[in-house]
């Protein structure tokens, strides 16, 4: 998303002197963050939690795009999407 680690993690409230290592080793899997701190990413990053969750990179940006949406026109388009 363009935003550095050390800043992410001190948006999120990580201290600044580690903030880099820790959203490091979640980026490569070696720690698991708590639900808390994803919800604190998503926040931070501006993205639907959802997002961070996808491994598979056309369905993230579908989930991003779709979070744009008004209600309206969401429900119009998973209507369309459940017609098949």
């Amino acid at each position: 998303m363009g935003l550095p680690q050390d800043k992410l993690g001190v948006l999120i409230g990580l201290d600044e002197g580690c903030s880099s290592a820790r959203i490091s080793r979640y980026e490569a899997g070696i720690h698991e963050p708590p639900l808390k701190t994803i919800e604190s990413i998503a926040k931070a990053l501006k993205v639907p939690l959802p997002f961070l969750f996808c491994e598979d990179d056309q369905l993230a940006k579908a989930i991003l795009s779709l979070s744009k949406l008004n209600k309206r026109r969401l429900a119009e388009v998973v209507r369309r999407i459940e017609e098949g």
